[in-house]
């Protein structure tokens, strides 16, 4: 079914910005100042508010509300966030590390959304546009913290 799959999406957004939120609390060292505010701080002000708008396009697009479900997407955010290390305990170079591949995850679930959504006839001028500036958003990032590995 094609909802499930959406809220596999949702909830992947849900979960990326969880793990990056906590990037945000819990990093440390030198460059505090500039990841914890600059980086990872806009990274999940990013995520958020892209979380909003997918899930309110989403609701309009389907007219199905349990997309929106925090239930669901909870349980689902739980399950995709067991397959990265929490960054709690981590040095700031392991935190940025899982940071990148998180990122670049995210990025490729955006192109298997837009895929899906193309395949089922749903993909909007609107939600093209969307995912398209987020993914190119979300390009940056991975290069602004796989800077910071250098």
């Amino acid at each position: 079914m094609i909802k499930d799959y959406l809220l596999m999406h949702v909830a992947s957004f849900k979960a990326a910005e969880m793990w990056i939120h906590a990037a945000h609390h819990l990093t440390k060292g030198p460059a505090f100042i500039a990841t914890h505010e600059l980086l990872y701080g806009r990274i999940y002000e990013t995520i958020s508010a892209d979380y909003d708008k997918l899930i309110e396009k989403l609701i309009y697009m389907t007219e199905d509300e349990e997309i929106a479900c925090p239930i669901m997407i909870s349980s689902l955010a739980a399950k995709i966030l067991c397959k990265y290390e929490s960054p709690a305990g981590l040095h700031e170079d392991d935190i940025a590390a899982l940071a990148l591949v998180l990122i670049v995850d995210h990025m490729k679930g955006i192109d298997s959304l837009m895929n899906l959504l193309e395949e089922s006839s749903m993909l909007t001028l609107g939600i093209d546009d969307f995912l398209s500036a987020a993914y190119n958003q979300y390009e940056s990032y991975a290069y602004m913290i796989n800077q910071t590995l250098k």
